[in-house]
Parts: structure tokens; sequence; C-alpha cells
């Protein structure tokens, strides 16, 4: 009986040694352990972030081929095809590459796109006139749109800085005030556009500047999200009107030079951008 007790262990233990053997797996997947000189650069497996800066171990990652990318702000992309062996571990720890800044002005003459709009005379347009208005009186409201062509600009680049600049030479009225810079949602034609012809614009400003009456200088706006979009193709480029943030109270206009002046060139609209190509 007893002979007999243990030949059914046996067999028992036997039984459990096969099915431990049948359900337990082969690795499949391996580790990617990743730095970069400098670090804190973003890591981007097989075209997706991981949300992840370097240094970084990445574990569970399927056996077999991957691409790294390694992506710093002012660096060129890093890129790598790397082969993952199951329940192994690929070490990788690149120099990066400073990506210098490079800078463009855009400052077209009479090829240029801007021009200014009243409410007083709703159906008149103003293309030709070399000065433009923002702000409002007792009697008019006074907005200007204006865009720029970015097809000199490389493709997938990144923006550092991009300033809109407007040449104020004259104000009219007693309140200082804040002109409101919003991109333009439709699309416009310079030679058409009127009060009553406005395409659509955003309702909140991207950024706003302060206006000093009397005072004759370079109006400057920070746009780089702005111009990055456009660039990047998550918004189309139908340019920015710029307006009076309150045009209910304020009794103030300021005058800027548009890009048909000709007395003196240096002081039409210009757009700055510096940027790099990562």
């Amino acid at each position: 009986m007893k002979k007999k007790n243990i030949l059914i262990l046996s067999i028992i233990v036997a039984v459990l040694t096969l099915i431990a053997g049948c359900t337990s797996t082969t690795p499949t997947t391996g580790i990617i352990d990743v730095n970069s000189t400098p670090d804190g650069a973003r890591v981007i497996l097989d075209g997706v972030d991981t949300g992840q800066v370097t240094p970084i171990i990445l574990t569970g990652v399927e056996a077999g081929t991957h691409t790294i990318q390694l992506d710093k702000f002012h660096y060129e992309i890093w890129e790598d095809t790397v082969i993952v062996i199951a329940n192994d571990t690929i070490y990788r720890n690149p120099p990066l590459t400073y990506a210098s800044t490079q800078y463009i002005t855009l400052q077209p003459g009479a090829a240029g796109i801007d021009t200014g709009i009243e409410s007083v005379f709703p159906t008149n347009n103003y293309a030709l006139l070399s000065y433009t208005g923002i702000g409002n009186s007792a009697s008019t409201i006074v907005r200007t749109y204006i865009e720029f062509d970015l097809s000199s600009i490389p493709a997938d680049v990144r923006i550092t800085d991009a300033d809109l600049k407007l040449y104020q030479y004259n104000t009219i009225g007693p309140d200082n005030f804040i002109v409101g810079l919003h991109k333009v949602t439709s699309n416009w034609d310079e030679s058409t556009i009127t009060w009553n012809l406005q395409p659509t614009s955003s309702t909140d400003a991207e950024v706003t500047s302060n206006i000093t009456v009397g005072t004759i200088t370079w109006k400057s706006w920070d746009i780089d999200t702005l111009v990055q979009s456009w660039l990047d193709g998550d918004i189309t480029n139908y340019g920015m009107v710029l307006k009076d943030t309150d045009e209910s109270s304020v009794n103030t206009i300021a005058y800027f030079w548009t890009s048909d002046y000709t007395t003196d060139a240096t002081k039409r609209p210009i757009l700055e951008i510096d940027y790099y190509i990562p």
C-alpha cells in the first residue's frame, strides 16, 4: 500500500511538472537602455512619443527591429535602428548635435498683403494706402489685416522666436490702449476686403501690445506659436487681424505704415523669424 501511494505521488509530480513546462512561455521582449549627451531628450520609439526623456530604460519592447529617435530643443534629431533580442538589453548613448539658430526677415514691398478697414465707411477698400490704423474714435472703429508669405522658410523648422513689427508713426486721441492680435480663420483678399466683407477670426487674442499716445516707435507682437502652427500645417495661414481690445470705450487710433509705404522702405511691416533645423 505504501509503495502504491509513492507511485501515485510520483505520477502526480510528473504530471504537474509536465503542465508547468507546457504553460511556461519563452521570453519575447527585451530592454532598450537609452541615454544621450546632453540628456533630457524626448524618446520616440517607432514614431510614437514614449512620454519619457533620457536617461530612460524602456522595458517590454517586443523582440525585432525598432527605430529610436531622440528629440531635444535646439538639437538635431538623432535616429537609429536597433534590433531588440528577447531577454536582452540594448544600450544607446549618442552625443547630440547642436542646431544653430538661423534668421529670416520678411519685409515685402508693394506685393505685401496688409490693409485697414473702418466701420464708418463699411464698403471702402484701402488696399493701396501707404498707412493703416488700429483703434477707435467716437465715430469709427479701425482694424488692420496682414498676412505674410512663408514659402521661403525651409520645411520642418522649429521656431525659436517670431515677431510681427509695425512702425507706429502717429496717434490721434487721448487714451493709451491695447492692441490684440488675432489669427484669421478664413480666406480674404487685400483688394476686396471691407468692413462688411471681413473674414472670420479667433475670438481670443494670440498676444497683445500696449499703445502709448504720442510715441513714434516700432510696436511688436510675439507670435512664435502661431507661426509654428502655420508652418506645421496645424492651421491654415490666413494671416492676422489687429484691433483694439476695447472697441467700445477707448478713444484713440494709432497709425502705422503699410508695405505700400515708399518714402522709407525700412519702416514697412516686418516679420522676423528665428529658427533651427532639427
